[in-house]
């Protein structure tokens, strides 16, 4: 089962504007990562604040950083219900954002300022036989 997914952000300031808004998540708790546990487990030598998040099953921990990460085709797919409100919200609040136009229900892309990715898709009803 897993547990959560770990992303960095460096506009601390998207914990509100696209967390919250955009994709709908509520804050569960937050900290400072000290310098040292820093250190010895991401071998980064500043503290960190860092914020977890959650909505439905899905929990992230945010992790502020003015270091910018690199990533090639990392990202994240959230499924919603009337998935195209999430990309309204992300279009309207001026992120970034993309349309993989498919027959049934679209794909919808979105970056956060931090070019972190998130494909938006919709929940599909499960069809038995």
């Amino acid at each position: 089962m897993l547990h959560h997914i770990a992303l960095t952000i460096n506009d601390p300031n998207e914990i509100e504007t696209f967390y919250r808004n955009v994709l709908q998540m509520d804050v569960h708790h937050s900290f400072t990562m000290n310098k040292e546990l820093s250190v010895s487990i991401f071998r980064i030598d500043r503290e960190a604040d860092v914020h977890f998040m959650k909505a439905n099953n899905t929990a992230f921990e945010i992790f502020v950083s003015p270091c910018e990460e690199k990533s090639a085709y990392s990202h994240v797919c959230l499924a919603y219900t009337r998935s195209e409100i999430i990309f309204e919200k992300a279009e309207k609040a001026g992120y970034k954002t993309f349309i993989k136009k498919r027959s049934g229900h679209d794909t919808y892309f979105i970056w956060d300022k931090s070019r972190n990715m998130f494909e938006i898709k919709e929940i599909e009803n499960e069809k038995r036989e």
